[in-house]
């Protein structure tokens, strides 16, 4: 069922005179009279061009569009019955700005032929005018709602420095993913078209995963959040992108956060590893080698997913003691949606917990990886991390057990009602 609604689409559009001349179009549409709306939107559709070209030329002083309305100027004036000019301003439009792309143009001189087959006195065999289908109708104003209408006149080179500016602005009331896309959705994302989306996602890498002045440092958490939902909205567009320009996107900071960071965002897109060049490659190799977080996370730089978390495994089991807060476990956890790497995530925590070689350690790993997990325990997890609290006097006999544990038993009962977990004896003998 298609749930798509002219009416609300139709307040997202950005000019407020092409609004008003549209709620004619509406207007037409609704009243079924297709005929009369299919005209109307053509017209509808001219005015927006010419005043998305004039928005160009007063806020950015951008030349091309200066050139495109002085050319049709021109046309209008050396002929004024002829209809050329329309065409020469789509045209035009698509080929010197990025207002449009090639399917957009397409759609739009599509509407301007169904146009002139509504409004010019053309018979077919029967002698009927042209009368539009609803559904023609309805194809017609989405297009040029979605295609046009409701996109702001923006450059890519423009569009960069407000939005990162913006950001930078908001980042105090934009504390979290879902108000942050909601607010680049609504203002910026929606409004993009193809050219400006990937001229953008070229800046933002460069800002988050290159740059290490003061500036960037201070911003690249937002920023970064900024790419990663940008990226998220055509992962193939943007994958592609990096593979043409390879050159561009291996070139990378050599260390620190920006680093780190790129860590985070290819452990989320392990494809985009593969695509880099083998100088970008070392460095990531040695992030990984000396920051722990980079560490848990980089699965593709192993031959699979499975080598990689055992060998995390070996690692928590070993000498080194590491500690891993709780952000890393919530990161190692959204590498992969799928049931088995969420059960592996499990006992990846079950192990580092068990591993513990302090009361203190027992506390916080308990807090860090455990407790965040333990809804997705299921009961042979638990009672597998039962069994390796039993064999560490670190975990059983601190203070926070009798709290830690009686959770861990809660969950188990919550699974199983009918549970025995009487064998557990040192486990049990702390619970009271």
């Amino acid at each position: 069922m298609d749930e798509y609604s002219i009416e609300q689409r139709a307040t997202q559009i950005f000019d407020a005179r092409s609004k008003e001349y549209f709620s004619e179009v509406l207007s037409c549409y609704s009243a079924g009279n297709h005929r009369s709306a299919v005209v109307m939107l053509w017209s509808v559709v001219v005015c927006d061009l010419l005043f998305k070209l004039q928005h160009l030329v007063d806020l950015y002083g951008d030349a091309k569009a200066k050139s495109i309305l002085a050319e049709i100027g021109q046309m209008q004036q050396d002929n004024e019955r002829s209809p050329v000019w329309e065409t020469k301003l789509v045209e035009s439009v698509a080929e010197q700005t990025q207002l449009l792309d090639i399917a957009e143009r397409e759609n739009l001189l599509h509407l301007q032929r169904q146009r002139h087959l509504a409004a010019h006195p053309v018979v077919n065999a029967n002698f009927q005018l042209h009368r539009p289908n609803r559904d023609t109708a309805r194809a017609l104003i989405r297009n040029a709602l979605d295609g046009l209408l409701t996109k702001a006149p923006i450059l890519s080179k423009q569009i960069v420095g407000d939005l990162v500016e913006d950001l930078e602005q908001a980042s105090g009331i934009l504390i979290d993913d879902k108000k942050l896309k909601a607010y680049l959705d609504s203002k910026y994302f929606s409004r993009f078209n193809p050219e400006v989306e990937k001229a953008v996602f070229k800046a933002l890498w460069k800002f988050v995963f290159r740059l290490t002045d003061e500036k960037c440092e201070k911003n690249r958490a937002i920023n970064y959040s900024a790419l990663n939902l940008l990226y998220s909205r055509n992962p193939g567009q943007f994958r592609a992108q990096i593979e043409a320009d390879g050159d561009y996107f291996s070139t990378i900071a050599t260390g620190g956060t920006a680093l780190i960071f790129l860590i985070h965002f290819l452990s989320r897109s392990g494809p985009i590893y593969g695509l880099l060049a083998d100088h970008a490659k070392t460095a990531i190799q040695h992030a990984v080698d000396n920051d722990v977080s980079s560490r848990c996370l980089a699965w593709f730089t192993a031959a699979s997913l499975p080598e990689h978390a055992e060998s995390l495994r070996e690692w928590f089991i070993g000498d080194a003691y590491t500690e891993i807060g709780r952000e890393t476990w919530d990161a190692l956890r959204h590498i992969s949606d799928s049931p088995e790497w969420e059960k592996t995530v499990v006992r990846l925590a079950s192990a580092y917990y068990v591993a513990s070689t302090s009361y203190d350690g027992a506390d916080q790993r308990f807090n860090e990886a455990i407790r965040p997990l333990l809804p997705k325990f299921d009961l042979d997890d638990c009672i597998e991390l039962i069994r390796g609290i039993e064999q560490n006097g670190q975990t059983w006999e601190r203070r926070g057990a009798y709290r830690d544990h009686r959770e861990l038993r809660a969950r188990a009962m919550e699974i199983n009602p009918a549970a025995d977990l009487t064998g557990y004896q040192v486990f049990n003998r702390h619970l009271g």
